[in-house]
């Protein structure tokens, strides 16, 4: 009958630090991808922003001229907020990728 089990290894007068594997050499790093993975975040917070502007503008012009609620103001600020963050997001994603810097 075999016994399919690691065996460890038999006691040595060695000390553990020489018998340590060898440190796996350095890796390249990895590509960069393109810009829409890198700036996948302020392009969705650029939509967002953009879809909520729409949204905002179609509430407060309803009725025929742009009447806007308590509400609609609040959308419509956070919108331009939230577009302005994305856009600003994509803009820095941009310069940051750029060969040779600014």
């Amino acid at each position: 009958m075999s016994d399919d089990r690691p065996r460890p290894d038999p006691p040595t007068d060695e000390p553990q630090a020489s018998r340590s594997p060898a440190p796996d050499p350095p890796q390249a790093p990895p590509p960069g991808g393109g810009l829409l993975s890198r700036g996948a975040v302020g392009f969705w917070f650029l939509g967002l922003g953009l879809l909520g502007l729409l949204r905002s503008w179609m509430r407060a012009t309803r009725h025929g001229a742009f009447d806007p609620d308590a509400i609609t103001l609040l959308w419509l600020i956070g919108s331009a907020l939230l577009t302005v963050m994305g856009a600003l997001r994509v803009w820095r994603t941009t310069r940051e990728g750029r060969p040779g810097g600014r």
